[in-house]
Order: structure tokens, then sequence, then C-alpha cells
């Protein structure tokens, strides 16, 4: 089996863009899609491709954001799969005989149970990325594929990013044979981050994951059952805004923070009293880009309800603790408009060309284990 990672495909982009590229209109034409799905909070690329891995909330599988959540210039990446709390799809497959394969992964640093592993590692200023993809994921591999595609990187610029992650994860599964495969295509994430997710400038990611899949496709053959998933969409922004500032203004910086995470943030009063954290909401509430606080539900299923608060954005605004030029953004609770995304699947027990709406990407792990007879 097959799974693909669309990174931040609203199904909006999917079925008004790229369904009129031939090999993802083709590919549609053999698989059942699903519109209107609905992703989890918090809606940020780790903790929703947890969520796709374990069929479980971000609260349950512990993966509750991209990053640690100290104001830190450099945050530290949540890339190591020891931070599962339950067992991800691939610890399934492995437990019950299968070789798995993950290129790009989120969350598969140092995994046990990937035997071709080549995973999205972060590196901090100074470190080596070589190095450090090489310690954190199959060495002899990705030695391997390093010298055969290094000409098509050059280094996190995309779409030759996602042609070198193609390339790779075909020759795998031509070479490898696994018996499940992730792989994590991230250019429409990045071009929509740099222009906005409506923008005119989006024609070459469009055209990388047409593509791309075609690729893929061709590697996988005619017979592997293949689902393509998104994690989450993106929304339109025009000002990104700290609100660690209005905790320097009130005096109260060295005693706590604001998480940001580009379309929410959660507070963490450290040492102060509940009066103050109540004047702290009280100003969060009247400032700009201020949407709502969020649910208990949402505080709680975002692994966050030891917190007093958080709070989601309106659109055109997001947080973080840069200054930050981007024009699309996710992160936001789940109710936003133009908020849901898709998963298509090809193989036996669904049905080609047919189209429904509705569910959650959690259901997403349970089909997966189904087609693939594992427990």
């Amino acid at each position: 089996m097959l799974i693909i990672s669309f990174d931040a495909v609203s199904d909006t982009v999917f079925k008004d863009k790229l369904l009129f590229y031939p090999n993802i209109s083709s590919f549609a034409k053999t698989a059942e899609v699903r519109l209107g799905v609905e992703t989890v909070f918090l809606s940020n690329t780790y903790p929703t491709h947890c969520s796709i891995a374990t069929g479980l909330l971000p609260k349950d599988h512990g993966v509750i954001s991209n990053t640690e959540p100290f104001p830190d210039p450099n945050p530290k990446w949540t890339t190591e799969a020891s931070l599962f709390k339950s067992k991800p799809l691939w610890q399934s497959a492995s437990e019950a005989g299968l070789k798995v394969a993950a290129v790009l992964w989120p969350v598969t640093c140092g995994s046990p149970h990937i035997r071709y592993n080549i995973p999205e590692v972060h590196i901090q200023p100074g470190e080596n990325q070589v190095r450090a993809n090489l310690k954190a994921g199959s060495k002899l591999l990705q030695l391997d594929v390093l010298l055969r595609y290094k000409s098509l990187l050059k280094g996190e610029k995309q779409p030759e990013l996602d042609d070198f992650i193609t390339s790779c994860a075909a020759y795998i599964l031509k070479k490898k044979k696994p018996a499940l495969t992730f792989v994590h295509l991230i250019c429409f994430d990045a071009f929509s981050h740099r222009h906005g997710p409506y923008s005119d400038e989006l024609e070459p990611a469009f055209e990388s994951l047409d593509r791309n899949l075609g690729r893929l496709l061709e590697a996988a053959g005619d017979r592997m059952p293949v689902m393509i998933v998104s994690d989450h969409a993106c929304i339109p922004v025009h000002t990104c805004l700290n609100p660690n500032d209005m905790l320097y203004d009130m005096g109260l910086a060295e005693k706590c923070f604001f998480e940001c995470c580009s379309g929410s943030a959660f507070f963490y009063p450290v040492d102060i009293p509940e009066n103050v954290t109540m004047e702290v909401k009280e100003k969060v509430a009247g400032s700009l880009g201020f949407s709502r606080f969020l649910t208990e539900s949402e505080m709680r299923d975002s692994g966050r309800a030891d917190l007093p608060f958080g709070y989601g954005l309106m659109e055109g605004y997001m947080v973080d603790h840069l200054p930050c030029d981007h024009k699309g953004t996710h992160g936001y609770p789940t109710d936003m408009p133009d908020y849901r995304v898709f998963y298509a699947v090809r193989g036996d027990g669904f049905s080609p060309g047919k189209t429904s709406t509705g569910g959650s990407i959690l259901d997403i792990n349970s089909i997966a284990k189904k087609m693939l007879r594992i427990g």
C-alpha cells in the first residue's frame, strides 16, 4: 500500500484546481474520493500527520505541535518517533511482519519500525543536514539515494525538494518493494506560505503534485492500493503578530508566555496568579486579529487541557514568535470557512469514480489497516 500526503491541500483546491491535471484526474477516476473531511485541532502539519498515522486526537497520540512550546527563535521540532504515546500505523504494520518505508513523513526520526526510512529532519543552527538525517534514518539507503539524486536538491527549495522526495520513494518502491510506503509531498504547503493559498503563483506547485503523483503511481504499479490524503487546509494571511509583545508591555515577559501556532495561540502562566491571568485574557480579547477563545473541548483535544486559555485568529492574521512574511498558513480552529480536506482511495472495496462528503482524517488509519489486513 502507498499513502501519499498532499500537505495543505484543502478539498476546494483539490476539486477546483488539482482535478483538472492529468495524473490526478486519471487517479480520481480509479479511486473513491471523500471531500469535506474534517481535520483535527491543532491543525498544523505534525499533529495532523500523527493523527492520520494513529487515528487519534493529538491529546491521545502525544504530538501536540510542530515544535516545543517555548518562545525560542530556534525552536526544537517534534520529529522523534519516540514522542508517540500510541501505536502509529507503521508500527502495527511492522509488528504484523510487513516491511515499511517512509520518505519525509513527519515524526519518524529514529523509528525502529520503518525499515527504509528517509525522515523529515529539522536541524538547529550549526548542525549538518546530511549528518542529522543519517543519524535519524536508514543510513545506507540515504547514502545511496543521495548519491543517485543529489543533483535534484537545492536545500529546501521547491519544487526541487518534492522531485527529490519522489525520486527516492519511486526507487524504494521499485527496488525494495515494501508492503507499506508513506510519502510526504510538501510543495503546495511551501508555495501557499510564500504566496497565499489562492495565488496565481501556485501553478508550479500544482504541476509538481501532478507530475510526482504520476511518477509514484508508475512505480507502485496498477495493482497496489493507494491513498492520497491531506492533513490541513491553508488560510490567506496579511498580518503576523506576536502576542508575547503584549506580555512585554505588561511587564510579564519573564513570568509567562504565549505558544504561537500560526492560526492560534496558547497561554502558559508559569509564575503569575490567577487574577493576572484574567488581565491577560481581557487584553487578548481586545487585541488585533483576535477571533475567539478556544472551547474547553478544543483545549482538551489539542493536548492543552491544563492551560488557562487559548485563542484563534481571524482570517488574515497569524501569530509567530518572530516576524514572518507568510501569505498563507494553518493552525486555526477547524470551524474556519473553507478549511476542510480530502482523501482518495484506490483499492478493493472502494468504488472508482465515486465522490462522497464528510468524515475525519481520523478515519484514514482504520481504512489503511483494513486494506492491509492488520489489527
